[in-house]
């Protein structure tokens, strides 16, 4: 059985993985009654949702981890090694799996290399501005996000990393780690740089590319190096590509899975 530990409103995440698979075999379990339960069954356990949980949530739920792997059960994703946005994108840089940067504003960080946008790390809220040319431009839009009341702790400024293809249409590509494999997953097209619903706006060559590469998961290198430096077993990373390098944007560690 693969108990799949997430937060309340966002359990339907793997609802589909029941159906397939049966309810007795995948069990979805939220932090909340994590929390409280007192006996728990022998399983294979997955924690998700990292970017929901204030920081005493993720203490209390690395110390249900440690007790779970201590009673031999298989636990993926250890909430202690959690790095929040800003810090995932910059070891990501430091290590060179990325090429662009991210700028905490917390820590009186100012961007000294456009484009970049302002946007929230925690709840998967997305992009606060629009594409930020200047320093003015940046400091204009950190003045209005914390008058609309978004705390200074939740932003960090992102250098632009998006190429469109030679049609004009984004394309964000995406890949599941499972312990030790890379699954690669369906991209998503848009005419926006932010690609994040997508849209029917790509042409047949590139829906035949995508075929190719999710036969052929060409990145899984690129992508492992994202996991493992993020510390998580499980999860969707989702990456473009930029003069043909993979740049890593996000690991989402509660992954909606399709039916």
């Amino acid at each position: 059985m693969i108990v799949i530990v997430t937060t309340e409103p966002h359990k339907y995440t793997h609802a589909a993985l029941g159906k397939w698979c049966g309810a007795t075999d995948i069990q979805s379990l939220s932090y909340w009654k994590l929390f409280r339960r007192r006996l728990l069954p022998q399983a294979t356990y997955i924690f998700t949702d990292f970017d929901r949980l204030s920081p005493w949530e993720l203490e209390l739920a690395a110390n249900a981890w440690r007790a779970l792997a201590a009673a031999g059960c298989q636990v993926l994703n250890d909430p202690a090694k959690f790095r929040r946005r800003h810090a995932f994108l910059q070891l990501m840089y430091r290590r060179g799996i990325n090429s662009f940067r991210s700028w905490s504003p917390e820590l009186d960080e100012t961007p000294d290399h456009f484009p970049v946008f302002l946007r929230t790390q925690a709840a998967h809220r997305g992009v606060l501005s629009k594409l930020l040319l200047t320093v003015e431009d940046s400091r204009q839009a950190l003045a209005d996000a914390l008058a609309a009341g978004h705390p200074l702790s939740d932003l960090h400024f992102v250098e632009y990393a998006a190429e469109a293809t030679s049609t004009g249409v984004f394309r964000k590509l995406a890949a599941h780690r499972i312990g030790n494999d890379i699954v690669p997953a369906l991209s998503v097209h848009s005419l926006d740089w932010i690609a994040k619903y997508g849209a029917p706006v790509a042409e047949e060559q590139q829906y035949e590319e995508e075929w190719a590469m999710l036969q052929q998961n060409p990145y899984r290198e690129q992508v492992m190096l994202a996991f493992e430096a993020a510390g998580i077993d499980y999860g969707r990373a989702d990456f473009g590509l930029v003069r043909g390098r993979p740049e890593i944007y996000e690991i989402n560690t509660n992954p909606m899975i399709g039916e």
